[in-house]
């Protein structure tokens, strides 16, 4: 490889994108020299400015694009695309479902020659659908503003609407933007301000509001009223600080709000791992269950198992389901949760996978895990195939680590790939969700 390194703010006149990476990136080639390019598709020509970069690759953003592929639209919400949070706004949806397909095809088939992905599944609403949304606060001379990063930056980005958010979402942070230097609270203390957190419920219409400070203020009593006559759905008002240590004061007498899957109520609370998108989420959390043979003679473990999503909405078709999970307060939401929905054939342990799954005594028959973007430990997969369950369903938001788990898995020969199905649940990002289901031979 030619041993070339770009510099900081340099300027490439002319490039041509020859490919779109799996982040939405546009590919442009300098002899081996690899450039990912934002917001350049494939055949489009354009200056670029160089905004990181090594010996071995560099990253930029378009200065003057010369051309336009076929394939781009018009972005209607031009400072959402600018932090980042939108990379797949200048394809039609139809695109974006291809494309992310057709990342999940080619992982498959380049690392384990699997060919039978099936069809990624739309979601029904693309734009309005996130029911959490964390914003970015900056002081300066006394007055607040707050928006999105630019992303790879720390340089924010105020917004004028915040389209990935439910609609209600987004009339509290509109709200909130126009009024939050009026209060004597923010005046006084705003450069201790530093994210605002908003969380929502459509199925019961409740929101939680949160101010996240570095240096401990309390929320005044002209703000507080304001928000509750003006937003008569803001269930939870809380303020978190992060000094030495975390903790959290609340303003209002409920302390989580409620959210439904199916016929499923759960408690959330304000560090609750839920979902982003509830209009999708019953329809991912099918394509798991619906590919799985479950009965009622069965024991299931569900590792990674958060507030108890999943084990729940299995729970009625077999004998046991034990949720595995690390975090303790997630445990103590998952039992309240089984106690909530009249559920009594579910047991919760806290701690690692690894440690935990040895408190089960019986049979395991399935084993489902939902881990992170970083996948599962080569230790956790080991021991999976110790055990020997007759199925393994694997729920992924990151298909190059899952790709990875599955790998493995099938080396060993006791797994076979059976079911393997994309699911949008993050529409005009380049995230994608993946259900897959192993059988034991």
């Amino acid at each position: 490889m030619r041993n070339m390194k770009y510099e900081l703010g340099q300027i490439i006149k002319g490039v041509e994108a020859i490919n779109f990476t799996y982040e939405a990136l546009g590919l442009v080639k300098a002899d081996d020299y690899s450039i990912f390019v934002e917001n350049l598709l494939p055949q489009e020509k354009a200056d670029i400015q160089i905004k990181k970069s090594n010996t071995k690759f560099a990253f930029a953003i378009v200065v003057k694009r010369y051309n336009d592929s076929p394939k781009r639209i018009k972005v209607l919400n031009q400072k959402l695309m600018l932090s980042g949070s939108t990379p797949l706004a200048i394809l039609n949806y139809a695109d974006q479902l291809e494309f992310k397909e057709n990342v999940v095809k080619y992982l498959f088939q380049r690392n384990i020659h699997f060919n039978e992905t099936q069809k990624i599944l739309p979601c029904e609403k693309q734009w309005n659908y996130r029911n959490k949304i964390t914003v970015f606060v900056e002081s300066s001379k006394g007055k607040i503003k707050f928006g999105l990063y630019e992303k790879n930056t720390h340089k924010l980005v105020e917004q004028d609407s915040y389209d990935l958010a439910n609609e209600s979402i987004n009339k509290l942070l509109m709200y909130l933007n126009k009024n939050i230097n009026n209060y004597k609270c923010f005046i006084e203390n705003g450069q201790f301000l530093k994210q605002i957190v908003v969380r929502y419920s459509e199925s019961y219409d409740q929101m939680m509001l949160a101010f996240v400070q570095d240096k401990p203020f309390e929320l005044s009593e002209d703000l507080l009223k304001d928000l509750t006559s003006n937003f008569k759905n803001l269930k939870v008002i809380l303020k978190e600080e992060k000094v030495k240590k975390t903790t959290y004061t609340y303003y209002s007498e409920a302390k989580n709000i409620q959210d439904k899957i199916s016929n499923l109520t759960f408690n959330i609370d304000y560090n609750s791992f839920f979902q982003v998108n509830s209009y999708q989420t019953n329809n991912l959390y099918n394509l798991l269950v619906n590919n799985l043979h479950l009965d009622k003679t069965m024991n299931v473990v569900d590792a990674y198992s958060g507030i108890g999503t999943i084990s729940l909405k299995i729970a009625e078709k077999v004998k046991k389901v034990y949720g595995l999970e690390i975090v303790k307060e997630a445990v103590i939401n998952a039992k309240q949760n089984a106690k909530l929905n009249n559920i009594n054939n579910t047991e919760f342990y806290e701690g690692d996978v690894l440690k935990t799954i040895d408190n089960i005594k019986e049979k395991i028959d399935t084993i489902i895990i939902d881990p992170p973007r970083a996948g599962v430990s080569k230790e956790v997969l080991e021991k999976i195939l110790k055990i020997e369950p007759k199925q393994i369903g694997y729920i992924s938001c990151n298909p190059h680590t899952l790709c990875r788990d599955i790998d493995l898995l099938t080396l060993s020969k006791k797994y076979k790939l059976e079911f393997l199905k994309p699911c949008d649940m993050f529409c005009q990002t380049h995230h994608v969700e993946t259900v897959a289901i192993l059988k034991l031979k």
